[in-house]
């Protein structure tokens, strides 16, 4: 009996936590050690600059002959600099053997085991320092 009733007491609160919608955890409101993390009683303008979307510029296409490989590059306006990059493909038959920030923009590298040409083309995601 004292099991049925320790089990029927457990149900009980665990229904009463699902239909009254409690939280089972909860966080300190308004913490200024996580800038990415905004309370709802907060004001989002205050991380609107680190919310905002950050621009892409894309480079040229490079041709890649086959069995070659071939650098293309891409770099941010003036007054910004890279947060991030990569770069796309004309196909499946070409590779990135590298892919990485380089002074003022981005910088990638493709290998084209295809027989016939194929072209490589970097992005960059740039930001205001």
């Amino acid at each position: 009996m004292t099991r049925t009733t320790a089990l029927a007491l457990g149900a009980l609160a665990a229904a009463a936590v699902l239909v009254g919608g409690a939280p089972i955890a909860s966080a300190a409101d308004g913490s200024d050690e996580k800038p990415g993390l905004v309370a709802p009683n907060k004001a989002a303008a205050a991380h609107a600059a680190a919310l905002a979307p950050h621009p892409q510029f894309f480079g040229a296409f490079v041709v890649v002959p086959p069995g070659q490989n071939r650098v293309a590059t891409v770099s941010c306006p003036a007054g910004q600099v890279p947060s991030g990059g990569g770069g796309a493909t004309s196909g499946i038959r070409i590779f990135f053997t590298d892919s990485f920030a380089s002074g003022n923009g981005w910088v990638i590298r493709g290998t084209n085991t295809n027989t016939a040409n194929e072209s490589i083309r970097a992005f960059v995601v740039c930001t205001t320092p």
